[in-house]
């Protein structure tokens, strides 16, 4: 009998001899073809044989310490090799007291990371904390709302860095930069093993190694913080990347299997650079929140995304507050959701201002 022949065995012909449903196939026949659907149930799978919980910090930092060295690995995250000297095209004047340096972040002799980095005009004559800022999909340094927010901490005694992720603003020379650009992009780094995560992951992490270098930055006193793609940049970086002093994902917090299962229901991403393959064999993004642990960490959702599923919220809230219980410091962490515009203004810039000035 084929295939089709047992199927029909398994359901009850009515009078008229259409078939009824029947709780023997779990699911509609139709959904047999649709891959997508299938796809789904192994992201369910993968994701129902990650933790949940952990009971002791020793069985944490065993599995954070597993995540931590395997997931560069996995995702593709690029090594650059060691910081060498970085350009600084221009350095001009913005505002009454703001300075605005035009830098060019070596990354090697064939690439160089374009950033703005902001300062007071007038210094203090000991260090300064650092922000790296990351713009999100599919934003770049020239964003007003980012350069006022790195003006309004500049004038607080911040050097704060913007910088432009691949492959856009100045990283490519075309103009569809999120279409053509993202598809040269990823292409590219799939033949070479790199994801566009992982890559961002490995600028953000050398933009934190510029600041550190500067004479006029405290090394120890450097944060990382990044809206959207840009908060995904900050949550991987800094769980995976310690010497982030402190760090604050903005609208970027819900789960990868709540994306695939929930959101796929309604609504479907621009593209997959928010996906690195593999990374459910590893971990999901609640692991790499709760990998920021014990250090501060501001993490706000916007319920107007509708591509951050705030269903997933609150279970990277609970693994989170459960990891840093573990090291007696759930003080440090703030969870909050906000209705906003989905930008770097109103109350995330004054919970970004307040978070810095109190921990960094």
């Amino acid at each position: 009998m084929t295939a089709y022949g047992s199927a029909i065995q398994e359901r009850k012909l009515s009078k008229n001899g259409a078939l009824e449903p029947s709780a023997v196939l779990g699911e509609p026949l139709g959904q047999k073809t649709n891959a997508i659907r299938w796809l789904q149930k192994k992201v369910m799978e993968k994701a129902g044989d990650l933790p949940k919980d952990f009971e002791s910090l020793s069985e944490w930092e065993m599995f954070r310490d597993r995540m931590k060295d395997s997931l560069p690995r996995t995702i593709g995250i690029p090594e650059f090799p060691l910081l060498g000297e970085s350009l600084v095209r221009a350095r001009f004047q913005v505002g009454s007291e703001t300075v605005c340096e035009r830098v060019d972040v070596y990354v090697d002799d064939d690439y160089a990371i374009p950033a703005f980095v902001f300062l007071p005009s007038k210094p203090p004559e000991s260090q300064m904390p650092g922000l790296v800022w990351n713009p999100g999909w599919p934003e770049d340094k020239w964003k007003p709302a980012y350069q006022a927010f790195a003006v309004r901490m500049a004038e607080q005694g911040f050097v704060v860095l913007v910088l432009d992720h691949a492959p856009f603003g100045e990283t490519s020379p075309m103009k569809d930069k999120a279409d053509m650009g993202m598809s040269l992009l990823m292409g590219m780094g799939d033949v070479l093993g790199v994801s566009q995560l992982g890559l961002r992951a490995a600028e953000t992490m050398r933009a934190g190694e510029y600041l550190r270098a500067r004479a006029d930055v405290d090394g120890s006193r450097v944060a990382v913080s990044g809206l959207c793609q840009g908060g995904m940049d900050t949550w991987l970086t800094a769980a995976l990347d310690e010497r982030f002093c402190a760090a604050a994902p903005l609208c970027a917090a819900t789960t990868f299997e709540i994306h695939m299962v929930e959101m796929a229901s309604y609504f479907a991403n621009a593209d997959s650079s928010p996906f690195p393959f593999g990374i459910l064999s590893v971990c999901d993004i609640q692991h790499l929140h709760a990998a920021i642990a014990p250090r501060p960490l501001l993490v706000r959702a916007n319920l107007g995304d509708q591509w951050w599923p705030v269903s997933g919220f609150s279970e990277v809230e609970r693994l989170t507050r459960q990891v840093y219980r573990l090291y007696e410091a759930e003080d440090q962490v703030d969870f909050r959701a906000e209705v906003h515009e989905h930008n770097l203004t109103g109350p995330f810039a004054d919970a970004l201002e307040s978070f810095l000035l109190r921990y960094v």
